[in-house]
This record gives C-alpha cells, structure tokens and sequence, in this order.
C-alpha cells in the first residue's frame, strides 16, 4: 500500500497550517498547552499514517480490522472521548464553583443588609 504523493502533499498542508493555527491560539492563551497536545494529534495521526502506510497496515492487522483507514478513525475517536472527558469534568468543576460563588454572594448580601438596617 503506497499514498500518492498527492495525499501526502494535500495532507500535509492541511497538518501545517491546521498546528500553525492552534499554535497561536496556544500563544494567544486561547488554548492551553494540553488542549494544544490534543488537538495537534488531529493532524498528526493522519499525517503519520499517511507518510508511514505500512504502519496503519500493520496496525490494522493488530487491532483485527480490514481496512487501515478504521484504524485512523478509531485513533480520531479514542483521541476525540479523551478531549471531551476532560471537558466535561472543566463544566462540572465551573458549575460547582459558580454554585459556591452565588452562595458566598447571597450569604454577604444577607449579612450587609442586617448590619444596614434601612
């Protein structure tokens, strides 16, 4: 199994300028260095084994699938549950700060207007 120079030069110019972008928005502090870890993984994985196709070959033996290109999606996917596990426990963190916040706010705001009688 051979890629076409093609693919790998179409491929390889969405994996650039897709990691020069999350590479400023890392530098902007719009990502953080994990998040930038884990989206950079997006291109890498299908640059990797569109440059090396014997290896999603061989992976594809490992794993027990037919076609190399499940194996790419199957990265994608395990990658993908990774970066939305991790989002789902930021959310849960923020709520539960939020939720102390408006307490410690209603409990000041209680506490001022007993001290200021009207």
């Amino acid at each position: 199994m051979k890629s076409s120079l093609h693919t790998i030069l179409l491929i390889g110019v969405f994996a650039a300028c897709y990691l020069i972008y999350i590479a400023r928005e890392t530098a902007r502090q719009r990502l953080d260095l994990y998040d930038f870890a884990m989206l950079s993984t997006v291109a890498v994985i299908p640059l990797s084994l569109v440059v090396f196709p014997q290896a999603a070959v061989r992976l594809a033996e490992i794993a027990g699938v037919g076609f190399p290109f499940v194996v790419m999606f199957g990265l994608l996917f395990a990658i993908l549950f990774i970066f939305i596990h991790r989002l789902t426990v930021k959310i849960h963190r923020l709520e539960n700060d939020s939720r102390l916040v408006i307490q410690e706010l209603s409990l000041l705001r209680q506490a001022a207007e007993k001290s200021d009688p009207p």
